[in-house]
């Protein structure tokens, strides 16, 4: 009797630990609404595996996603929401960050290496056949 109610007990705090954080936001409007996901599901939370802001429970993605409820509240645009959580957060948040240096080298990069370790593998495959050729 003693160890079932300790295991029930240790069950009941194991599934509170797995408890999510709900949201309760009042809109005026069914637009505002529609309007808060949509920006909010196109934020990525800084903290997550690429889960957006509706997606997580992080701590971060609740009070960003409380930012854009309430910067959608005050008739911020989409483009003046994303541009303040991309100067707080960095680019990171963003799915579609803007093309700069820094993103061009990170997506260039990979290809180079290939292409330079394709050349590297062709010279040494050249040089042993000619080595080979001359024996």
């Amino acid at each position: 009797m003693r160890s079932g109610i300790i295991l029930a007990s240790f069950l009941l705090l194991v599934a509170s630990a797995y408890a999510q954080v709900v949201d309760v936001w009042h809109f005026s409007s069914p637009q505002e609404q529609e309007k808060s996901l949509f920006i909010a599901s196109r934020l990525r939370c800084p903290q997550c595996q690429n889960q957006n802001l509706l997606e997580s429970n992080a701590p971060v993605a609740v009070s960003m996603r409380h930012q854009v409820y309430t910067m959608v509240a005050e008739g911020k645009n989409e483009q003046q929401i994303v541009a303040w959580m991309t100067q707080r957060y960095g680019d990171f948040v963003r799915y579609d960050p803007p093309l700069r240096w820094q993103t061009l080298l990170l997506w260039a990069l990979p290809c180079v290496l290939l292409l330079l370790s394709g050349i590297l593998l062709w010279r040494v495959i050249a040089r042993q056949r000619s080595g080979e050729a001359g024996e």
